[in-house]
């Protein structure tokens, strides 16, 4: 039976809006913890991680003042180390996307061969130079592909944490003009709306996690930003972008990566629960963490239909 170690981050200090801090206590109470244990897995909820202020945030990156987001990190990169240690795949749900900078320290110095899926509406791969919000949020990916803040950057004791050609963005589409340019540099591979359209759900998957093996990664950290679904059926995220996903295609992109490399660790986040009617996006965020960890026993039952997947 797989292992689930649960790390909640209540935080919104990746920056403007506000709201995800609330994330981790909705995925609860829409009944994450029962739900991923009636698919077959046994679940260790490690509790919150300490962050100095739920709703703290920086409206703009001024780089002067680090110490809260690393204070986040370092502790997302405990618990996650505790899990591995246990033999657990932690799930972190979040809070802003920030919160996954710890969680790929940790899978970076305890999984050899580590990737990253990363499967986002934004590719997060602004850097201090190039951000046009001033959003840590989103500078992620580049943080760990070792384009940004040292002390973050640095945060697995050495850069980058995944070499660029391990990374794979899926489902981008709202791309800043330097970031495009950032990935461009960093020969990270994106698959993004207009491929997806093109070429259907699981022969992009498929493609990008080929391509992974072909770069000897043996391991996947599978990174999930809720706003790659469509927010006209999926309302409950802090950046929503026109267009996107249907539950069930996000389902079927966690499934498929699942088929062909373990997960080594999942991020689930970016709910923001004042937005989410009748906690539909919640439940397609659960529905998307058993897709991705409960095998072959994984269910997408209560899914919305979508377009086709073919």
């Amino acid at each position: 039976m797989n292992s689930v170690a649960l790390i909640g981050v209540p935080s919104s200090l990746g920056g403007l809006p506000l709201g995800s801090e609330r994330g981790p206590e909705a995925l609860r109470r829409a009944g994450l913890v029962a739900r991923l244990r009636a698919a077959g897995l046994e679940v260790a909820d490690l509790g919150d991680v300490p962050v100095p202020d739920g709703r703290l945030h920086r409206s703009r990156y001024s780089g002067d003042d680090l110490a809260p987001f690393e204070s986040v990190a370092r502790w997302v990169a405990k618990y996650a180390w505790r899990a591995y240690a246990e033999g657990m795949v932690p799930l972190l749900i979040g809070g802003d996307h920030s919160a996954a900078i710890g969680s790929i320290a940790a899978s970076a110095q305890s999984v050899p061969g580590v990737g990253i899926v990363w499967v986002d509406a934004h590719p997060d791969f602004n850097t201090p130079e190039t951000t046009p919000s001033g959003n840590i949020h989103g500078m992620v990916l580049a943080i760990a592909a070792g384009h940004g803040p040292a002390p973050l950057a640095r945060l697995a004791g050495f850069t980058p944490m995944v070499h660029p050609e391990r990374i794979v963005v899926i489902g981008a589409r709202r791309v800043d003009a330097g970031e495009r340019n950032n990935l461009r540099e960093a020969g990270v591979r994106v698959y993004g709306a207009e491929h997806i359209e093109r070429h259907g759900v699981r022969a992009t998957v498929g493609e990008a996690v080929a391509y992974l093996a072909a770069n000897q990664v043996r391991a996947i950290h599978l990174s999930v930003d809720l706003d790659v679904l469509d927010p006209a059926g999926w309302p409950g995220v802090s950046t929503p972008a026109e267009g996107g996903l249907t539950a069930e295609e996000l389902c079927l992109v966690a499934r498929t990566v699942a088929d062909t490399a373990p997960i080594a660790a999942m991020d689930l986040v970016e709910l923001t629960p004042a937005q989410d009617a009748a906690d539909v996006t919640a439940r397609a965020g659960i529905e998307i963490a058993i897709a991705a960890l409960a095998g072959p026993s994984r269910s997408t039952s209560g899914l919305q239909q979508g377009r086709s997947t073919a």
